[in-house]
């Protein structure tokens, strides 16, 4: 038995090895990085204040109960949006919420604009930086503002106001002038009730203040919203190709 070993072992090492170490590595595709670190907060500050940096008295109790009220008074009003995100406000969490971006945008048609001249310049720039042998590039962009009014939206103005949106993504070009793009959009936003302002949602009238509030004494808390789009490709793109308008979904 054990010569039969030594045997079969003499023979593998005077065999030719072959192995899947031996091929060339497989090319890879360039990654879409993912959104940019988020957007630094003002030196003033980003909120009302402090979590739970006050007592919760009955009276703010009372307050909580009364805008839950509020928010299945939005719901009713079809603004399904700022229901849910005064929801999760009112559940106390502190979780990140995601939105779909592409929801924004089929609400915000000057939204879906803005991100399409966003990737347009972006991509354009990215290409121009390939060398004309061909090759890919990575991109992204700084995070740029947009304000939902009332005017656009008032599903939009009430759950998310302004909030930032930014867009990432790759370009081939081939040595022959031809390429691809494919990117995608990203929002983010801190959720919160600060000092200056007032809301009427149907028959209720309230300050900011009062929602804030609601942090201060612990019983709500400000959140982070993100969300990104699926990936939006442009199988012919060059800088001067005029891209369609951006989807939230993960369609070619």
């Amino acid at each position: 038995m054990h010569s039969a070993f030594l045997l079969a072992a003499a023979t593998l090492l005077t065999s030719p090895i072959t192995s899947t170490l031996a091929k060339p590595l497989e090319r890879r595709d360039t990654a879409i990085p993912s959104a940019p670190a988020d957007p630094t907060q003002p030196a003033d500050g980003d909120g009302i204040g402090p979590y739970a940096s006050k007592k919760a008295g009955i009276g703010d109790r009372l307050d909580k109960a009364k805008f839950y009220t509020v928010a299945v008074t939005a719901g009713e009003l079809g603004l399904v949006n700022a229901e849910s995100n005064l929801r999760h406000y009112l559940g106390d969490s502190g979780d990140d919420k995601n939105v779909e971006p592409g929801d924004i945008m089929d609400d915000l048609p000057k939204f879906r604009d803005s991100v399409k001249a966003l990737a347009q310049n972006e991509a354009a720039a990215a290409y121009k930086r390939i060398p004309a042998k061909g090759g890919t590039k990575a991109f992204s962009s700084s995070w740029k503002s947009f304000y939902a009014t009332k005017d656009m939206s008032w599903n939009w103005f009430f759950a998310i106001g302004g909030f930032s949106y930014s867009v990432t993504g790759v370009v081939t070009r081939s040595s022959g002038g031809g390429g691809s793009l494919k990117y995608v959009a990203h929002i983010f936003d801190r959720y919160n009730w600060d000092a200056g302002k007032s809301v009427d949602i149907g028959p209720f009238h309230f300050e900011d203040t009062e929602l804030g509030h609601l942090h201060l004494v612990g019983l709500a808390r400000e959140y982070t919203v993100r969300g990104s789009t699926g990936v939006n490709k442009v199988k012919s793109f060059t800088p001067t190709t005029v891209i369609p308008p951006p989807h939230g979904g993960g369609r070619d």
